[in-house]
C-alpha cells in the first residue's frame, strides 16, 4: 500500500436504455459533469453485446447474445476507466474480464456511481507491473 486517504461521496443514479454503450455512457457522464474520481457502486441490467479483454490477452473478445450483468466494478476519471465486468448467459455460464467499449444494453442498465469529492484519479503506468 502506498497511500490511504478518505473522501466524502456524492451519489448518482443512471438508467440506460436499450442499445446504449454502457462504458461510453458512464465515461460521457463523468466528463460532462466534471467529475475527477468516480467509483462504480452497483450495476444491474442486461446486455446484447459484450466486449471483454480476458486476462493476459492483448485484444478484446466480442460476444453477442443475451447476458445478465452479474458484477461491474471499477473506477472512472475524465480521461479513462478501469472497469471489470462479469456476465452470465442463458445457460448460467459466467465469464468476465476487463470491460471495453461496445457493451450494449439489452433491456436496461441501472447504475449507481459515487463521486469521490476529495480524490483525483489519474492513469499512470506502474513501474512494478
Amino acid at each position: 500500500m502506498t497511500q490511504t486517504i478518505s473522501s466524502g461521496a456524492r451519489f448518482y443514479a443512471l438508467r440506460l436504455v436499450p442499445g446504449t454503450d454502457v462504458l461510453d455512457a458512464v465515461q460521457d457522464f463523468v466528463r460532462v459533469n466534471g467529475l475527477q474520481a468516480v467509483a462504480l457502486v452497483t450495476v444491474v441490467g442486461s446486455l446484447t453485446d459484450a466486449v471483454i479483454r480476458y486476462a493476459n490477452q492483448p485484444d478484446g473478445t466480442r460476444s453477442s447474445g443475451h447476458f445478465e450483468i452479474v458484477s461491474m466494478v471499477g473506477t472512472i476519471e475524465p480521461t479513462g476507466a478501469h472497469v471489470h465486468l462479469s456476465l452470465s448467459d442463458g445457460s448460467g455460464r459466467m465469464f468476465g474480464g476487463h470491460m471495453l467499449s461496445g457493451c450494449l444494453v439489452y433491456t436496461t442498465a441501472e447504475i449507481v456511481l459515487a463521486h469521490l469529492k476529495d480524490f483525483e484519479f489519474t492513469r499512470v503506468p506502474c513501474a512494478q507491473s
